[in-house]
């Protein structure tokens, strides 16, 4: 039994190391880039030990995207317990967003579409999310930052389709990511603010820019 015990809490800690490293190397290189062999090599496993733990790159990909959206997640969740108010939130989540972006090697995005099981795990994540989405907007509206005459049911498929428009025209090859999401997602957002919204986000821009 202690046996099997330390069996599974070293493939367990194998496996963190493994997609830590990977997706390392995917955000620093691009997806198609980096070779399974390589990967193997780099860790100082063998191939058959990688492939026991993760049948191909697509799933070592997936479950590395799975695992960095949860942090994500677990941080942004984290940081509005802490009671701060939707603004202040939607600032820290772009934050993140942007200093992850960054980052990452543009082809990195552009891998990512060339992936169906991927995508068809993202596309349910976002559906699952949609429900909380509504609840944070509806939020937002009772404390007035948010304006009361948007369908905020068409918003997250407005940012969908966003993102997808960015990615399908390379424009992460073209803009920087400053760009990119302060003349597409912020903009966005502003649409729907209160005035009350809008001030709350121009002082807390003018307050990271002077930082």
């Amino acid at each position: 039994m202690q046996v099997l015990r330390e069996t599974t809490a070293y493939r367990t800690a194998l496996r963190e190391r493994i997609i830590e490293k990977a997706m390392q190397d995917f955000s620093t290189n691009g997806i198609r880039a980096v070779k399974m062999d390589t990967l193997a090599t780099e860790l100082g496993i063998s191939k058959r030990t990688l492939y026991e733990l993760f049948e191909d790159k697509e799933t070592l990909l997936f479950e590395g995207i799975k695992v960095y959206g949860d942090r994500k997640r677990e941080y942004l969740q984290s940081y509005a317990e802490e009671g701060h108010d939707v603004i202040d939130i939607i600032m820290e989540a772009y934050r993140v967003k942007v200093e992850e972006v960054r980052a990452v090697n543009p082809n990195f995005y552009l891998d990512l579409m060339k992936y169906p099981k991927l995508a068809q795990h993202m596309k349910k994540a976002q559906q699952k999310s949609r429900e909380g989405f509504l609840t944070f907007m509806e939020r937002g509206v009772k404390d007035g930052y948010f304006r009361k005459d948007v369908n905020y049911e068409l918003v997250p498929h407005i940012f969908d389709a966003l993102g997808q428009y960015i990615l399908s025209n390379s424009l992460v090859q073209q803009y920087t990511v400053e760009e990119l999401f302060s003349n597409c997602f912020m903009i966005a957002l502003r649409g729907f603010c209160t005035d009350k919204g809008l001030h709350t986000i121009d002082r807390l821009m003018a307050e990271a820019k002077s930082e």
